[in-house]
């Protein structure tokens, strides 16, 4: 890998595969971010976005692949959408503020990491990654552990940023003319769980396959809606509002033809093949 003209961003350019040594801090003092706002920026697109994914679990899974994990739960939107389609879910979440607003919902949630924090030798049929493998330091590791978790073709689920989306792209072409805004906020730079790696879908099949994974679907899920983005670039109190409100008025000329163009979300869905 090397250095990608940004102090913190290494590339490889045989794979795609992009990380940075950004550095988390979770629950070091105060958030950067308010929660409330967050909750109503993102909950109806997420949850428009989970059911589609949960339609091809359905697709995927038999009626005996019951038992579910979703880690990084937050405040627990899939698990909910999950238990109402009869799947015995259970959640692990390392934000102790945003693990109790997912309890409080009668939800089986642990506060901690995976998989330290998990059970001792729990099985689960389908484990999921609702934007969240991209905030995790070693994505190869991850997938082991998940292979061990995982029972007898057992599924593996994965909705991330994509380094193939429209926008990453025009940020990241921005970058070359001094314009880091658009990029650091794709990375979440300054916010509690910034991302650590950025994946092409093609790379993200070829790390499964190489730790005994097998792809079965791909697809594309938005990134925003027009009603919500107001409140989604507000949530975080460092974004200044002149920034704010040039980024609205840029995504939503754009939004009528983002549909037919490379989402930067993608969903993909794998089978333990060991």
């Amino acid at each position: 890998m090397h250095r990608a003209g940004i102090e913190w961003r290494w590339d490889c350019t045989n794979c795609g595969f992009l990380a940075s040594d950004l550095v988390p801090t979770i629950g070091e003092g105060a958030k950067s971010l308010d929660e409330d706002e967050r909750a109503r920026a993102l909950g109806p697109l997420r949850r428009r976005n989970f059911s589609r994914l949960l339609d091809r679990i359905d697709a995927h899974s038999s009626p005996a692949q019951r038992r579910l994990l979703d880690i990084g739960c937050a405040h627990g939107w899939f698990l909910e959408l999950a238990r109402d389609r009869g799947y015995d879910v259970e959640g692990i979440e390392p934000d102790t503020e945003v693990a109790n607003v997912a309890a409080s919902k009668g939800l089986n949630v642990r506060v901690g990491f995976f998989p330290d924090d998990l059970s001792v030798n729990k099985q689960y049929d389908l484990i999921v990654f609702n934007d969240v493998l991209e905030h995790l330091p070693n994505p190869r590791q991850v997938l082991r552990d998940v292979r061990s978790r995982l029972s007898d073709k057992g599924l593996l689920i994965v909705n991330l940023p994509s380094s193939r989306g429209l926008l990453f792209r025009l940020a990241t072409v921005l970058t070359n003319v001094r314009i880091r805004g658009p990029h650091d906020r794709l990375w979440q730079v300054g916010f509690p769980s910034p991302h650590l790696s950025y994946f092409h879908p093609d790379g993200l099949a070829g790390l499964a396959l190489s730790e005994g994974f097998r792809e079965i679907d791909r697809g594309e899920l938005p990134l925003f809606d027009v009603p919500t983005l107001w409140s989604r670039l507000r949530f975080d109190r460092g974004f200044a509002w002149p920034a704010a409100a040039l980024t609205w008025i840029s995504l939503a000329a754009m939004y009528p033809v983002m549909r037919w163009l490379p989402s930067d979300i993608t969903y993909q869905v794998f089978v333990s093949t060991e």
